[in-house]
């Protein structure tokens, strides 16, 4: 109905601008600032929110490099301090852009790897090499919700 609405505004703006002579071309934009009007309108739970952008290349950047290190200390460690296991992390986060952003990142993570995703997308199944990784997947969690704009709550 919204979209109704939107419509006859902009047919007449044309008209009241243009008159009636190419009513057809005031058609044919109306139909098209519509189309565009209605789909800026539509709040979309993965998009992007550029503004947050650097903040998470930041974290990125210094995970990554933590990570590196980690693994390169632990292979040069002469009794390799490693403790593989796997473990399944419950996703909070919407399904699409966000989850699957986290699941492709957290392998930048000090040593972790996503190993598995659930059928359902739930759970993410990660192996590591430290004693405790669910913290840093969790800092992960929140950034990638603070880049979504998703709220705490939803994200939880």
């Amino acid at each position: 109905m919204r979209a109704l609405g939107v419509f006859l505004a902009l047919l007449a703006v044309w008209w009241i601008l243009d008159g009636s002579e190419y009513l057809w071309l005031g058609l044919v934009a109306a139909g098209l600032g519509t189309a565009l009007a209605v789909t800026l309108a539509t709040p979309r739970r993965d998009r992007l929110r550029p503004g947050r952008l650097p903040g998470f290349v930041v974290f990125f950047l210094v995970e990554s490099v933590r990570g590196g290190m980690d693994v390169a200390l632990r292979a040069f460690h002469p009794r390799l301090p490693i403790h593989p296991h796997c473990f399944d992390y419950a996703l909070s986060l919407p399904a699409g852009k966000p989850r699957l952003l986290l699941v492709s990142v957290t392998s930048l993570l000090p040593g972790t790897l996503s190993a598995d995703l659930s059928a359902d997308g739930q759970t993410v199944r990660i192996h590591a090499i430290n004693e405790s990784p669910q913290e840093a997947v969790r800092a992960l969690e929140a950034q990638v919700a603070r880049l979504f704009a998703i709220p705490a709550e939803a994200a939880s």
